[in-house]
């Protein structure tokens, strides 16, 4: 943890409280590093790749009551493939009574001292069982399962019932709290639903269910993004949740929520609203987060610095998102208004100092890219000078050796009794100076330009019998070759030998022409 930066250690911290990580907060550092630092993903991969993490958060203390139930009852965790989407939350009385009734046959079950129950998944062992049952006993069980059987039957034939009554009037969704419609439905979408996704399908949900017109502009995003957001920004932010099956939702949010007063206080403080539906994972794992116990719900929350005792002293540590205060269940605009203004009113200045100090450091990171900026230019701007002077002594020392070796290579000029064998070619050099020089006939242009630059440069006649060609090097030539009448021009590139080329064969008259520095 000591060699991370206050950025990087608040990522962990705020992490570990958000996904009530169990273990030492160093040890969630992979998680944060395998996602590039990236908190959403990095609490996304922690409950992917931890099954244990995610089926805590899913089952930590949802317990259920059914109304319906017979005195003694004591609540349940309800595993979350089991859960039903209304329980606890303020759903189908007629389903909740048949289902409680379906519980407490299977308690009085249980409860047998001799064990029996008339419900099996082994069809085999519920008969053997049968078999040893006292007489008393059977008759018990003969009881029950006349007593289970129409019940269940009647359970049956309302559900189906709602059904068909929810098929031609689609109203009574509404009134069942949609009980018929998520009954089966996990609280989980697909891993590859995007957050952001999730969060603007309840926005456009919330809008047209209660007309919202955007007053209230929830953020399109995900929670840990919101978070991020806000805590970048230092920013208040206000988390909402509600779930479709509790009777307040709909009075809540039209009388409370969507209240003018609400929206222009949210509007006023620049506060970060983000909400969900319980029904969606994400949402239902943020109200575990936040110990939501009833809904609607809404919290207020804020950067808070909190003081940490060291051996030198107390220190602030690092600012992180901590809820101020919530509101559970239904209340007026008023007192939720009086309610968050009293921890605005608090904590503001806090933010302010927050802000200031982040658009401080924010300027002085500008200034220093700036500045790092002009010196990686004026650094490059030396090193390209640095490259060109060494470009140019190496071009300087490859001329001057391969002007060395070429001295030795250059053909003598042809005696004048080897008629025939020459071509007699007068050269005007730059100063005015005529030279003229017999060429062996199978030489090629090269040789006429090597002399030229050789007879200028004082290379004729050098001593330096050992010298060895540059590599690679193609000599530049400053001059060009021209013959006058009619003009034309010598390629020192050219294959072609002096035999071939009637501008000086078998004589000629060329003038150096010195090529511009361009």
């Amino acid at each position: 943890m000591d060699t991370l930066t206050s950025s990087e250690q608040g990522l962990v911290t705020e992490f570990v409280s958000i996904t009530n990580y169990p273990g030492p907060p160093h040890t969630a550092i992979p998680y944060l590093q395998a996602s590039d630092w990236n908190l959403e993903r990095a609490i996304i991969m922690y409950f992917e790749s931890s099954p244990e993490a995610n089926e805590q958060l899913n089952s930590s203390a949802r317990r259920v009551s059914f109304p319906g139930g017979f005195p003694g009852d004591e609540s349940e965790v309800i595993p979350q493939n089991q859960r039903p989407p209304s329980a606890g939350r303020g759903g189908n009385v007629i389903t909740e009574f048949f289902e409680s009734i379906k519980a407490k046959i299977s308690q009085l079950g249980r409860s047998s001292t001799d064990g029996y129950l008339p419900i099996s998944n082994d069809s085999f062992a519920s008969t053997r069982t049968f078999m040893e049952l006292s007489t008393k006993n059977k008759l018990v069980y003969v009881l029950q399962l006349l007593l289970y059987i129409p019940v269940y039957i009647m359970h049956k034939i309302t559900l189906v019932a709602f059904m068909v009554l929810v098929k031609l009037f689609p109203i009574v969704k509404r009134l069942t709290g949609r009980y018929f419609q998520n009954r089966n439905s996990a609280r989980s979408e697909p891993k590859a639903v995007d957050p952001a996704q999730i969060a603007r399908s309840f926005i456009n949900e919330f809008n047209m269910t209660f007309r919202n017109d955007n007053s209230i502009d929830f953020y399109e995003g995900g929670y840990t993004s919101a978070l991020f957001v806000s805590k970048r920004d230092a920013r208040f932010m206000v988390v909402y949740l509600h779930s479709d099956h509790h009777d307040d939702t709909d009075s809540f949010v039209r009388d409370t929520l969507l209240d003018d007063s609400v929206v222009k206080f949210f509007q006023e403080h620049n506060i970060l609203v983000w909400g969900g539906n319980v029904i969606d994972s994400e949402a239902y794992q943020v109200s575990n987060v936040l110990s939501c116990t009833k809904y609607p719900f809404l919290a207020l929350l804020c950067l808070k610095s909190n003081t940490q005792e060291t051996p030198d002293g107390p220190t602030q540590g690092t600012p992180t998102m901590s809820v101020v205060s919530r509101v559970q269940g239904v209340i007026s605009p008023e007192k939720l208004i009086d309610k968050f203004s009293s921890q605005i009113e608090r904590l503001e200045p806090t933010l302010v100092t927050l802000r200031a100090e982040r658009q401080q450091q924010a300027l002085a990171r500008v200034v220093r890219e700036q500045q790092d900026q002009a010196y990686q230019t004026s650094l490059a701007r030396d090193r390209a000078a640095a490259e060109q002077r060494r470009l140019e002594r190496e071009l300087v020392a490859k001329k001057e050796q391969w002007l060395n070796w070429r001295a030795t290579t250059l053909k003598d000029e042809v005696p004048a009794e080897n008629k025939g064998e020459f071509a007699r070619v007068a050269i005007r050099m730059t100063d005015g100076e005529r030279v003229s020089r017999r060429f062996a006939k199978d030489a090629s242009i090269e040789e006429i330009y090597a002399f030229v630059e050789l007879y200028q440069k004082g290379f004729l006649g050098k001593d330096v019998s050992d010298a060895e060609g540059p590599e690679d090097f193609v000599y530049p030539f400053g001059f060009r070759l021209v013959s006058p009448m009619p003009r034309a021009e010598l390629d020192p590139a050219s294959d072609t030998m002096i035999k071939d080329e009637p501008v000086v064969w078998p004589s000629g008259n060329l003038f150096v022409e010195v090529l511009d520095d361009d």
